[in-house]
């Protein structure tokens, strides 16, 4: 990174700047305002919770607003739909004529979400990206291969869009033609840097090594950025991800829906992610049990709320996310200040063991930690949507290669008294053999770890 970028950087995104607090709040209180003004929606949300936007006087009176979730939103775009014509919700607060890109999640948690963006939208998704182009060492003109699922996911052709206005030379595959397609096009093309999910890129070291005879590590990728699941962060797998396109550096970023992506990026360091954005989103840590807002103070966890302070279609506003994340308040060796954050798990993936809650990522990292004998590849069974479990849990473990009985078993027998010990539950676990247990994506590439029976 240059200097003067640097420098930059170092006054955007440090939370002690006693200016920043004076933008959130004449930034915040102008998108209440214009919510309240522009969408009968919000008008009636805010009156019936008692709060009145043109008298938002502090950044603490937002905790008095009422929150927003999938469930509400879901159901506030079914009504637009219904009435209006359109997904994009009753909340909607531009003219629908200028909307000029409608984006979806993934939808595996039931309807798809929809996200629309204006210009100006976008715009600001430009400027939050180049900040994460300019951690992550991007360059103009550098080749990009974006082989991440594109179609309507919101980190798809928006990701594209925004690689495009900082100058990239994007090379747009997409993950939905295959693995094997994705490496014959990188020994044509010799991307710079790959984007993509992380189980996918490990999905393409394997099919090159073991299928294609394709050596990686002389293509001459040098970064690989990571989203969309967890793993980005996870030093076992960085470390293969690393290791398989010879030494590159891996960045894990992220979002927050609705406040225009991305907002978080990992650097070189990789001691957790930078919020980029404080300019361009709001965060608050929640506590959904009693619905109270907790200090961001080092080590704080909690569930991330968001609320973006620039956005004409549609904002958010107290959404909850549904991210548990850690909060890391820290100086980063890498010389950025401002916060960084760990994602430790879904608030709704969250599974109750005999009274212990435990996140399906934080079995897996555990499994992750037998390096050179578990691949990572995993899957939570489960008969219902219900969170509570009565254990032993089920769980299928694939190992690397193909080893005897006895080494499954004598693995099988480490992993469970490793779960017992360290997540505090009881765990039965089948052990395949490498190749027998198929990874299985969502829609968007995600890897699921969860198998319904």
């Amino acid at each position: 990174m240059k200097p003067e970028d640097f420098k930059i950087l170092q006054q955007e995104l440090d939370l002690n700047n006693p200016n920043l607090g004076d933008l959130q709040l004449q930034k915040l209180k102008k998108q209440l305002i214009y919510c309240y003004d522009n969408s009968p929606y919000y008008k009636n949300k805010f009156d019936a919770a008692g709060v009145n936007p043109h008298q938002f006087i502090a950044l603490k009176d937002l905790e008095n607003y009422p929150t927003f979730d999938k469930y509400e939103e879901r159901e506030s775009q079914a009504q637009s739909l219904k009435a209006h014509d359109h997904p994009l919700g009753m909340h909607l607060t531009c003219d629908i004529k200028s909307v000029n890109r409608i984006s979806a999640s993934s939808g595996t948690t039931g309807t798809p979400s929809f996200q629309g963006h204006t210009a100006f939208d976008r715009s600001i998704m430009f400027k939050n990206f180049a900040r994460l182009a300019k951690i992550t060492g991007l360059e103009k003109g550098e080749k990009v291969m974006m082989a991440g699922v594109m179609s309507m996911w919101v980190a798809g052709i928006p990701t594209i869009d925004c690689l495009m206005e900082y100058g990239a030379n994007v090379i747009p595959i997409g993950g939905l033609v295959g693995a094997q397609k994705v490496v014959e096009m990188m020994t044509f093309t010799r991307p710079d840097v790959l984007v993509c999910t992380p189980s996918y890129a490990r999905v393409i070291i394997k099919k090159a090594k073991t299928e294609m005879n394709v050596d990686l590590t002389k293509i001459g990728v040098r970064a690989i950025s990571v989203y969309g699941e967890p793993g980005g962060s996870v030093p076992e797998i960085v470390k293969e991800i690393s290791d398989g396109f010879g030494g590159a550096g891996v960045y894990d970023m992220g979002g927050g829906t609705g406040c225009l992506n991305p907002i978080f990026t990992s650097c070189e360091a990789q001691s957790g992610m930078h919020f980029i954005a404080p300019d361009h989103a709001y965060l608050e840590l929640y506590d959904r049990a009693t619905k109270t807002v907790l200090p961001m103070v080092d080590g704080a966890e909690g569930e991330l709320v968001y609320t973006a302070l620039e956005r004409e279609c549609g904002p958010l506003v107290r959404f909850m996310d549904g991210d548990k994340v850690r909060i890391t308040l820290k100086p980063c060796s890498c010389g950025l200040p401002g916060m960084r954050i760990a994602i430790l798990g879904r608030v709704d993936d969250m599974l109750l063991i005999k009274g212990v809650n435990v996140f399906p990522s934080a079995i897996r990292d555990v499994i992750l930690g037998f390096e050179g004998e578990a691949t990572g590849n995993i899957r939570i069974i489960k008969h219902s949507d219900a969170p509570v479990i009565d254990p032993p849990l089920k769980i299928k473990v694939e190992c690397v290669g193909n080893p005897s009985p006895t080494q499954k078993a004598a693995l099988k027998e480490s992993i469970e008294q490793k779960i017992k010990r360290q997540l505090r539950f009881k765990a039965a676990l089948t052990m395949f053999s490498e190749g027998d247990l198929t990874i299985e994506y969502g829609a968007t590439g995600k890897m699921k770890l969860i198998e319904m029976v």
